[in-house]
C-alpha cells in the first residue's frame, strides 16, 4: 500500500468521518430504515436551505442506520459546500471504494471525478516525528507511522495532537488550521524522560567543607603586609642615617670650612661641597621617613585585616629596632 493509501485508510477508520456503505441497503431493521429514510429527507431539505452544518451530522447518521453509495455521495457534497474538504474528499473515496466491490462504473466515476476536483483545494497537514518508539495520534486517532512526515489532509478547525513513547514525558499540542496556510506542519520535540518530567531534583550538592583557600588568601595577605611593614621599617632607618649623615656633613662644613659675614655665610670649596652632599642626604632622609611611613601603615593594615579561616586564632605582632637593623615577629 503507497503512502496516500495509507492516508486513506488512516482517514476511512479515524472516526473524523464515519461510514461505509453501498447503493444497495444493507438489511437494517424495520425501524432502522425508516429512521434513516426520515434522516436522509430531512437532511436533503436542509441542504437546500442552505444549512449544511445540520444537514451534514443527519446524513451521516443516515448512512450509519442503512449504509447506501448515495447517503455517501450526498453526505461528501454536503461536507463539501460546509467547507470540510478533508471529510468530502475521504467520502468520496469511500463511495469508489464501495463502489468497485458492487461494481457500479458509474457510482465509481461520480465519486472519482468530484475526489480528484477537490484535491488541490485540500489543507494538507505534515507532523513530524523522530523519536524512536513513538505514537502519534491526531484528534485522538493514532497515526500510521508511515504517515509521519506525509501530508495528510484535514479540516478547516482547531485539531490536537498527542504523541508518547515508553519512559517518556507525553507531548500535546493544537493547531488551529485556515485556508490562509494550506501546508500546516507540526514537529514533535525530542520527549523529556519520565524521571526529569516529574522534576526529580538532582541530588544536593555537598556543602562546602571549610577549605584551605581562605587559610591560604589569609597567609598570602599576612605574608604581604609582614613584608609592607618590612619595607616601612627599612625606610624609617635608611631615613634615620640619612638624617644623621645630613646633620654631619652640615657641621663639619659650617664648623671647619665656611665663615659667617655680613652678607651671609661664605664657605670654601669643601664647604661648599659638604653643604651640597647635606642638603642631598637630607632629601633622601625625607622621602625614606615619608615611604617608610607609608610602608609601615598598609603592612600593618593588610596584617590585621587578613581573613584567619575557620578558626579564628588572636594575632599579635611585634617591631622591634635595632642599630641599622629592624626585626618584626608574630604569632597568628
Amino acid at each position: 500500500m503507497g503512502v496516500w493509501g495509507r492516508c486513506v485508510a488512516f482517514l476511512l477508520t479515524a472516526g473524523l468521518f464515519v461510514g461505509v456503505a453501498g447503493d444497495v441497503r444493507a438489511q437494517p431493521s424495520e425501524g432502522g430504515a425508516a429512521a434513516a429514510e426520515s434522516l436522509f429527507q430531512e437532511a436533503r431539505k436542509l441542504m437546500d436551505a442552505k444549512r449544511f452544518a445540520e444537514a451534514c451530522p443527519k446524513l451521516a447518521a443516515s448512512h450509519k442506520l442503512a449504509p447506501a453509495v448515495g447517503t455517501l455521495l450526498n453526505l461528501a457534497d454536503c461536507y463539501e459546500r460546509n467547507g470540510q474538504l478533508a471529510s468530502a474528499w475521504v467520502r468520496f473515496h469511500e463511495a469508489i471504494a464501495l463502489a468497485q466491490r458492487l461494481g457500479r462504473p458509474d457510482r465509481e466515476k461520480t465519486a472519482t471525478d468530484r475526489a480528484d476536483k477537490l484535491e488541490p483545494r485540500l489543507i494538507k497537514l505534515t507532523i513530524k516525528g523522530r523519536e524512536s518508539g513513538l505514537e502519534v495520534k491526531l484528534d485522538g486517532n493514532v497515526l500510521d507511522a508511515a504517515a509521519l512526515g506525509t501530508p495528510v489532509p484535514v479540516d478547516p478547525g482547531k485539531h490536537t495532537i498527542d504523541a508518547s513513547a515508553k519512559g517518556k514525558k507525553p507531548f500535546n499540542t493544537v493547531i488551529d488550521v485556515t485556508d490562509r496556510a494550506r501546508t500546516p506542519s507540526v514537529d514533535i520535540p525530542s520527549l523529556e524522560m519520565e524521571n526529569e518530567a516529574k522534576g526529580t531534583s538532582p541530588p544536593p550538592a555537598e556543602s562546602p567543607r571549610p577549605s584551605d583557600d581562605g587559610k591560604r588568601a589569609g597567609s598570602t595577605q599576612r605574608i604581604l603586609g609582614i613584608a609592607g611593614m618590612g619595607l616601612g621599617g627599612a625606610g624609617v632607618i635608611l631615613g634615620a642615617v640619612f638624617g644623621l649623615r645630613t646633620s654631619s656633613k652640615w657641621s663639619e662644613a659650617k664648623d671647619q670650612h665656611c665663615t659667617g659675614t655680613q652678607t651671609g655665610i661664605e664657605c670654601d670649596r669643601t664647604g661648599v661641597e659638604l653643604a651640597t652632599d647635606a642638603k642631598n642626604a637630607g632629601t633622601i632622609s625625607t622621602i625614606s621617613f615619608i615611604a617608610g611611613g607609608v610602608f609601615l601603615a598598609g603592612g600593618a593594615v593588610l596584617f590585621l585585616t587578613a581573613p584567619s579561616g575557620p578558626k579564628k586564632r588572636d594575632a599579635t605582632v611585634g617591631l622591634g629596632f635595632g642599630l641599622g637593623s629592624v626585626s618584626l615577629g608574630g604569632t597568628f
